[in-house]
């Protein structure tokens, strides 16, 4: 009894080291030195008026939380419990200090869209300026994603549609049930007025086999990737949470970009890669996102291959925020306890703007046309 205590306390200082190596190599120390340096200027200035708006971030109370650490505290080594532990400790170090303005988090936004030759204005609805930053931040959040969404990804698909008559789709890890094409989200494509039977859908996956696409004619395979061989071309390819899972990134584009038409178009998300929410999901499953590349790296090497670059932003994701902390840990982490933590994050950068909440980027290539 006494040598399994003793193995399991070794387990967990052993996992324990582990999660502290792989907070070094992913990016966590460049953000605790970042908000280290940025709260010790705040304790500088002048002294700031504590901010009470009227629909302050609902946070769990102390008492709740302090219960919760007690109930946990066998699993101290968890790297949701230090994760947890290091946000709150870091949120009440910003308890006094003043918030960012709208502007602030507006221009945050602004200076990561990139946009050159895309076929069509985007439209985005602006969000009211309001005292309550963090009502503003999740207000404008949930406009970015409708932008994501309604703006660009479906008025795509209906582009290429008014253009072409019909079109080849392929989706890349598409599900089970083909995700963003799912007969679930039928209602989005009737909203943004796509003629569903105006596309042949091809969905492949390499660990489900695909069905109920929203699209009339399509067809399933489960294969990965870089097995996928076709004779059709297509005029768009997209892969939705894909490309951070392929150890072998420069491959999948490469084969990818063989499958598309001349003009056809390259839609991907994927994480920010040494950030913050990208950095927690790497240290929570170690294994799973194993591509490592940047917004430079990725356009560059696109590039080489005859992809243009059409649009660069940032992918949020108030919708689903950290939900697939339940499935990870689901005797530790409960819905509650995971929307508090990304409560942590939205409230740290209404003080600070690390872009702890800022999930990734969704880029959109083109393939030149030959002469």
């Amino acid at each position: 009894m006494h040598t399994d205590k003793v193995s399991k306390i070794r387990l967990s200082y052993d996992l324990f080291l582990k999660s502290i190596k792989v907070i070094q190599q992913h990016g966590i120390q460049h953000f605790l030195n970042k908000a280290r340096a940025k709260i010790a200027q705040t304790s500088l200035q002048t002294e700031t008026p504590e901010y009470h708006g009227p629909d302050m971030i609902r946070l769990h109370s102390s008492e709740k939380t302090e219960k919760w650490f007690r109930d946990n505290r066998d699993n101290f080594s968890n790297v949701f419990y230090v994760l947890l532990k290091f946000l709150l400790s870091l949120n009440n170090q910003l308890e006094h200090a003043a918030p960012i303005s709208c502007s602030d988090y507006e221009n945050y936004f602004k200076k990561h869209l990139m946009v050159s030759g895309f076929p069509f204005e985007i439209d985005f609805q602006q969000v009211h300026r309001q005292e309550d930053i963090i009502k503003f931040i999740n207000e404008f959040d949930q406009a970015y994603l409708r932008k994501m969404i309604h703006a660009v990804f479906l008025p795509l698909i209906r582009f290429l549609i008014h253009q072409k008559g019909n079109i080849n789709l392929l989706d890349v890890g598409t599900g089970a049930t083909c995700g963003l094409f799912s007969k679930n989200e039928h209602l989005l494509f009737k909203e943004a007025k796509i003629d569903v039977g105006a596309v042949h859908f091809y969905g492949i996956d390499a660990f489900h086999k695909p069905s109920d696409a929203v699209f009339k004619k399509s067809t399933y395979e489960k294969c990965d990737i870089l097995s996928f061989d076709v004779r059709k071309k297509f005029d768009l390819i997209t892969g939705h949470h894909v490309l951070e899972h392929c150890s072998r990134w420069e491959e999948v584009i490469r084969h990818l970009t063989a499958l598309l038409n001349p003009g056809g178009y390259l839609y991907f998300s994927f994480p920010r890669f040494g950030g913050f929410y990208d950095t927690a999901y790497r240290l929570m499953n170690i294994s799973d996102h194993c591509a490592d590349f940047d917004i430079g790296s990725l356009k560059s090497f696109s590039e080489g291959l005859g992809l243009e670059m059409c649009l660069s932003d940032i992918y949020v994701d108030p919708n689903n925020r950290f939900s697939w902390i339940c499935n990870l840990y689901p005797q530790l982490a409960d819905k509650e306890i995971a929307d508090y933590f990304y409560d942590l994050c939205v409230s740290i950068d209404s003080k600070q703007l690390l872009g702890y909440h800022h999930y990734g980027y969704y880029m959109v290539f083109r393939r030149i046309a030959k002469d």
